[in-house]
């Protein structure tokens, strides 16, 4: 069924990897299979198997299953508050059988072959589910019908490595879509390379791509759209993660691209600045690599940072006008119900809304820097803990009402409402 809702309740079912759950619907026990990422196909990475991510999630995620068993019940007037129903739109798997679905992006003009209240979300994987591999954008229709928006080359002139779509999309107020790329050859970070950022037109056929060496890996993307120029905010996640051979370093960082464009000249950069270095950063074999990822830029010209492996929301102010890093920013919230941020957006009250990776929370953090609620957005009790893996990027729906989410079990969007 498309509609469920989900409600408080004193004991939450946990999952051990079983094949088979068991859900109350209507009062009355439904059996399922729980289907794996990429409908049918193992939830592990191609060259880990099952015994290894096991082994991986149980000494990873020990905090993020104790925060799974707590509640943060969503304050008055914050904007999780009354949100209690999550309804699935569509599948995001294209006719080629790409998976992992990442990057989501509320379309809202009627721009080339995107038309107003469209959701275009691209996908990491292949069909053989290798991380860095996926090429695809699809177009979520406000009637739930899908099509392909793009379909990008996986080898393709210019960008380092191949193709492996990432978080790092946005759209232009001229229609250019700008989206990441950290490819891999064969789901390994062993066969990972720099990547690009990749230019479409408004019909989805590539214009362009961005590469230098301010691009390494890029993960997440923020922008601040004038018209003909932008300025865009980038994280990259594999500064000196190679070489470390699976330690954590220090390297990642947030550069700022500012942009110049017109409705029939692709963006160019003009200029480019680091904002923000010294993150954490670590390949892992579960999640690909794990630095800096989401990304909000609210008016005041803050930036906020989703700090992944230091499980906390970073600041750096002054993001659009600085001339220097702010390294690693100051901490706007840490620990809590945060469980390895991953995606966030803007809510429409000001509050900041991060995607847990480790479970399938999505938490509201006041500019303050206080946590005035969560909720379980995805509770799959195939992962342990329940939800782990499944959640990437958010982004607050066109109507202002909703939070759009990827489940990257089921690869499908959905929303929160």
């Amino acid at each position: 069924m498309s509609i469920h809702e989900r409600r408080r309740c004193g004991d939450r079912r946990r999952g051990n990897r079983s094949a088979v759950a068991v859900a109350m619907v209507g009062g009355a026990a439904l059996a399922f299979t729980v289907t794996a990422c990429g409908g049918g196909q193992s939830n592990t990475p191609a060259g880990l198997d099952t015994s290894a991510a096991q082994s991986i999630n149980n000494a990873q995620y020990s905090a993020g299953d104790a925060q799974a068993k707590t509640y943060l019940d969503p304050a008055p007037g914050s904007f999780l508050s009354g949100k209690n129903t999550v309804t699935t739109l569509a599948s995001t798997t294209p006719q080629n059988g790409d998976v992992n679905p990442y990057a989501i992006w509320p379309v809202t003009a009627d721009l080339g072959s995107m038309h107003s209240g469209d959701v275009l979300v691209d996908n990491f994987n292949n069909k053989s589910n290798n991380q860095g591999t996926g090429t695809t954008i699809v177009d979520v229709h406000p009637d739930k019908s899908v099509s392909v928006f793009a379909s990008i080359p996986a080898n393709l002139p210019g960008c380092t490595g191949g193709v492996g779509l990432t978080t790092a999309m946005v759209v232009l107020k001229d229609g250019w879509v700008i989206v990441g790329s950290l490819p891999s050859t064969d789901g390994k970070i062993d066969t990972s390379a720099a990547g690009c950022l990749i230019e479409l037109n408004p019909t989805g056929q590539v214009a362009g791509v961005v590469t230098g060496d301010y691009l390494n890996g890029p993960w997440d993307a923020v922008v601040d759209d004038q018209g003909d120029t932008a300025t865009l905010f980038v994280t990259n996640t594999l500064n000196g993660v190679k070489d470390a051979k699976g330690a954590q370093v220090n390297k990642g960082d947030v550069v700022r691209l500012t942009l110049h464009q017109t409705p029939t000249t692709a963006p160019t950069v003009t200029a480019h600045s680091v904002v923000a270095d010294g993150l954490p950063e670590q390949e892992d074999a579960s999640a690909f690599v794990k630095g800096p990822t989401g990304l909000v830029l609210d008016s005041t010209g803050k930036l906020y940072v989703g700090d992944n492996l230091g499980n906390r929301v970073a600041t750096v102010t002054d993001a659009l006008t600085r001339t220097d890093s702010a390294g690693s920013g100051a901490t706007l919230s840490s620990g809590g119900q945060l469980a390895n941020p991953l995606g966030m957006a803007l809510a429409p009250n000001g509050d900041v809304l991060v995607a847990n990776a480790t479970n399938g929370k999505i938490v509201e953090i006041t500019p303050a820097g206080k946590q005035v609620g969560e909720y379980f957005a995805n509770e799959d009790v195939a992962q342990d803990p329940p939800g782990n893996g499944d959640l990437f990027d958010i982004a607050v729906n066109q109507t202002k009402d909703g939070i759009l989410l990827v489940n990257d079990d089921t690869n499908t969007l959905s929303l929160l409402h």
